[in-house]
């Protein structure tokens, strides 16, 4: 049986403290490794966020995708935007908008992209559409209070950036790393239930430079320090800031949608 998160008492004292938890963002990634995109609303498809990791920066020579995770040959990436200006077909190159570290921005059916983004990154790429590459799972959630429990004295607005989720749950009236507790329960959003399969272990990434939100090179460190944990059962301890999801029922989710929890 679900119930939503506001009816469920947190705490073990005689001051009960009562969770009032509701989606806070959504946030969509075009093109794999660049910046996203904020939505107020979002279509859930069973493999994925619509229009999300449905582009990437391509190898010219080797053929394979280029990752941020590789930051010292494709780091760059995560200071470019990416948005869709048309979901009718996410894969138009025409309805593709980047945006670069210089502010030029361009469409993905520009002539110079490609030789725009090689200059970008000192290496022969291309952008092509593609099926969705994502590293672990279609959907990814972080709630606010894992992020405050960081304490990195950045805004909410700012810090939640660093993580690159689809989904940010507001868990105002609680504490800590809350999704840690969500493996093995269904999330319901809205008219869409997923299913958290394994808590998000974090790389260097979170310490780069995302668009406009500068590099924190402590981060990683901060993340070890604060929230080392296994990231799945059987699995190894690993810094970790939110949880992997897939989807068992699709529909269209808006920021303000309670989130309700049930056994899996």
């Amino acid at each position: 049986m679900a119930v939503t998160l506001e009816q469920i008492p947190t705490g073990h004292t005689a001051s009960v403290c009562w969770l009032v938890v509701h989606i806070g963002q959504l946030w969509r990634y075009p093109v794999k490794s660049f910046g996203g995109e904020r939505l107020q609303s979002a279509t859930i498809e069973s493999d994925g966020l619509r229009g999300d990791h449905v582009w990437a920066v391509v190898d010219a020579e080797s053929g394979t995708v280029a990752t941020a995770k590789k930051f010292r040959r494709f780091g760059v990436l995560l200071t470019c935007g990416a948005r869709l200006t048309d979901e009718a077909d996410p894969r138009d190159p025409a309805a593709l908008e980047l945006t670069f570290p210089d502010g030029t921005v361009m469409r993905g059916d520009d002539s110079g992209v490609d030789e725009m983004l090689s200059d970008l990154t000192g290496h022969a790429v291309r952008l092509e559409a593609k099926a969705r590459s994502y590293d672990a799972a279609p959907l990814h959630v972080v709630t606010s209070s894992s992020v405050n429990a960081l304490d990195t004295g950045d805004p909410i607005e700012v810090a939640v950036r660093r993580f690159r989720p689809t989904i940010v749950v507001d868990t105002e009236g609680t504490d800590g790393f809350v999704e840690n507790d969500w493996l093995g329960v269904r999330l319901g959003l809205g008219d869409v239930v997923i299913e958290p399969n394994k808590r998000t272990d974090r790389c260097v990434m979170v310490t780069l430079d995302h668009q406009e939100i500068p590099a924190r090179r402590e981060m990683l460190r901060t993340v070890m320090s604060r929230n080392r944990v296994l990231t799945r059962e059987g699995g190894k301890e690993a810094p970790c800031v939110g949880v992997y999801a897939q989807v068992s029922a699709p529909g269209t989710i808006h920021c303000g949608d309670p989130v309700a929890i049930s056994n899996a």
